[in-house]
């Protein structure tokens, strides 16, 4: 195992086993460089790699490379497609292997970053890990939602599953986490801005297989180590059982700051999705563009619907020809939202009372609005909800009413310093569009005891 040793308190390495050296931290104390939440299963059940983790941020920017063969002028729906190639083609060479060939990639070799304080587990009331929290060992993954085969009426699975990601970062943007996280105990957020060409990448599968969903036919395999989608409904915590579970690609969400681009915003957000249809010869070809979104059309944000008398997005662009069940994950009004992004909610009601269920969800939101909460403390749901904790898995979930004043606050055009909730209030800081790492500050600063806020465990999506 390799030992985390603080560098001069500019960067940091990792590998599994975190410790610190000079009696900094010790295995009862909280672990902000944690590869993984330490839930390993038998030899017998598996006997492959554990992806470590990598914190040995540049202790400088590069130049960032994206900004000298990025398209230029700013985005529009006609030239949304070419910029969407144009980034995939980019991060090609490194992040293919994540998609093709899952198990053998690591960010060490691809050059590529994690966010600390998201793999450490917590412990239950019977002192074992939990086996859901953290990032779990075999894929370094962090655990998603439960999703209902009525999620995709155009195309059911067999089964409700869930989906798990990975997120890593560009080494422009880990130069920034490597300023913000000197002292991983102390997270600098006073400059929390990303510098140009920073990007971001999260993949996801699913935990089904070709037969239960066969949108997934020919798609990549990773495994993970969690408790089964059947487990998770028992209501004793102890009783949940990891197990070794298959895992396919089916999404890949980018995110890139590019002010040129997007210049309200400062940040283009892609989302990718296998489509099985696709003649491609590797799993990474046939991933194809959901759509490109750079704003969140605040003009149509008193609409109820999100769209007006007009009817027409101008900040999200959404590929033409789509599989129905990558169209039912869509967001409000047809903001961009991937298949796997929970963009539609069911079991919900609106503060006036408007109800929706499993014939008539309610589309909550998009990859702009959902990340323009980054902010800290983090005063705001994800959603456009006035409750900052999530419903149990099933629960209702409250919102305010659609086209609402209140619910017009998350689609909003903001640069990434404006908080969602710091109009006429002090001490609220703008994360620059940044879920991980607003979650990240709330667990350093919550581990201190200098988070006045209750923090509650969400979901990661």
């Amino acid at each position: 195992m390799t030992p985390c040793l603080l560098r001069a308190g500019v960067r940091f390495a990792s590998g599994l086993g975190c410790l610190f050296f000079a009696g900094v931290l010790g295995a009862a104390q909280p672990d902000p460089l944690a590869a993984n939440n330490t839930v390993y299963p038998p030899p017998a059940d598996w006997n492959g790699t554990f992806r470590p983790s990598n914190y040995d941020y540049p202790a400088a920017a590069m130049p960032p490379r994206w900004l000298k063969v990025r398209p230029s002028g700013r985005l529009t729906k006609g030239n949304a497609h070419a910029y969407a190639m144009a980034v995939k083609r980019f991060i090609t060479k490194d992040m293919s292997g994540l998609v093709n060939d899952p198990m053998k990639w690591t960010p060490q070799q691809a050059g590529w970053y994690d966010m600390p304080w998201g793999g450490q587990g917590s412990p239950m009331s019977n002192g074992a890990i939990d086996p859901t929290s953290g990032r779990e060992a075999l894929l370094g993954s962090y655990t998603g939602q439960v999703l209902q085969p009525y999620s995709y009426p155009s195309n059911p699975p067999a089964v409700a599953f869930q989906n798990h990601a990975v997120v890593y970062y560009n080494d422009v943007a880990a130069a920034k986490l490597g300023q913000i996280w000197r002292n991983p105990f102390k997270p600098d957020v006073t400059e929390v801005q990303f510098p140009e060409g920073s990007m971001v990448v999260k993949v996801e599968g699913a935990t089904l297989t070709e037969e239960q969903w066969p949108v997934l036919k020919n798609s990549s395999v990773s495994y993970i180590y969690r408790p089964s989608v059947a487990s998770l409904s028992n209501p004793d915590p102890t009783k949940r059982v990891p197990v070794v579970t298959p895992m396919r690609f089916l999404q890949m969400a980018v995110r890139v700051k590019d002010r040129m681009a997007a210049p309200e915003t400062g940040w283009v957000f892609i989302a990718f999705a296998y489509d099985t249809r696709s003649t491609g010869a590797t799993v990474w070809d046939r991933a194809i563009p959901v759509g490109v979104m750079w704003g969140n059309d605040p003009k149509l944000a008193r609409y109820p619907d999100g769209l007006g008398p007009g009817g027409v997005l101008q900040e999200t662009w959404v590929n033409p020809g789509l599989p129905g069940f990558i169209m039912d994950g869509l967001g409000w009004g047809g903001r961009l939202a991937g298949p796997l992004d929970v963009g539609i909610r069911h079991n919900a009601v609106t503060v006036s009372g408007q109800r929706f269920g499993e014939k008539n969800p309610l589309p909550a939101t998009s990859c702009v609005s959902c990340h323009s909460a980054a902010q800290y403390p983090f005063v705001a749901n994800l959603y456009p909800s006035p409750n900052m904790v999530f419903p149990p898995e099933g629960g209702q979930f409250l919102f305010f009413d659609p086209g609402s004043p209140q619910w017009a606050q998350w689609f909003q055009n903001r640069p990434g310093a404006l908080a969602l909730s710091g109009k006429g209030r002090k001490g609220i800081v703008g994360i620059d569009y940044d879920m991980m790492l607003t979650f990240a500050v709330m667990t350093a600063n919550g581990s201190a005891d200098t988070d006045g806020f209750i923090r509650n465990p969400r979901a990661g999506h």
